[in-house]
């Protein structure tokens, strides 16, 4: 796992809201998402509920 996958999660963890998240790394609510998709592959686990309130 990479630091800035970390990162990511992390402020993600904060924020609860990927596009605050992409915002705030200044980088895109995609990168966001596929940063979260690698580290669940990763670990085997969902490590966050895409709903309309986190994602819008």
């Amino acid at each position: 796992m990479e630091l800035r996958d970390i990162e990511i999660f992390l402020t993600l963890a904060e924020e609860l809201h990927f596009g605050r998240t992409a915002e705030r790394l200044h980088v895109s609510v995609a990168a966001v998402s596929k940063s979260l998709k690698k580290q669940e592959r990763a670990i085997g686990v969902e490590l966050s509920r895409r709903t309309a309130a986190t994602c819008g």
